[in-house]
């Protein structure tokens, strides 16, 4: 008798003790939780702010911002060439533009998934793909500002 009420009075003082552990990691919450990790599984403004944080800055002369699309507004006369061994993207959305082949190629119209030849018309809307930098590039046919949505490393001339 005396070991059954031991064994019960044991067993009582670990599910109390365990209980009030518990209970106390319940209102502890990670004040400071890394993005995306278990303590904060949603995406939450801090997570995307700071994978934002390096999009957008740097256009200017010559590289696109890394992970989007840098808006360009060229002229008539006007070509654009990749200037990287890595690529460049192109999204042209108004204008008329042809295609420069490169000295290994034309390029590479991703949305109808056809290779385009130096002189071809380019299509508004269509993501063309520059492979190499052998000279491939667009050249901006229409007079007025002929908008160009780049990604990469690009050389205007």
């Amino acid at each position: 008798m005396f070991l059954r009420k031991r064994a019960a009075f044991i067993g009582t003082m670990v599910l109390t003790l365990g209980a009030g552990f518990m209970l106390g990691q319940v209102g502890k919450a990670n004040t400071n939780p890394v993005p995306g990790s278990a303590d904060d599984p949603i995406v939450t403004k801090s997570y995307v702010d700071s994978k934002l944080a390096g999009i957008g800055a740097g256009a200017g002369s010559g590289s696109a911002a890394t992970g989007g699309f840098t808006v360009l507004e060229m002229q008539q006369g006007q070509t654009l060439k990749a200037s990287s061994a890595a690529g460049l993207e192109i999204i042209v959305r108004s204008g008329s533009v042809t295609a420069i082949q490169g000295q290994l190629g034309g390029l590479a119209n991703v949305t109808t998934g056809q290779d385009m030849s130096g002189g071809a018309q380019v299509p508004l809307n269509h993501l063309i793909i520059l492979a190499r930098n052998d000279g491939r590039g667009i050249k901006i046919n229409s007079a007025g500002i002929t908008y160009v949505l780049v990604r990469g490393a690009y050389s205007i001339q």
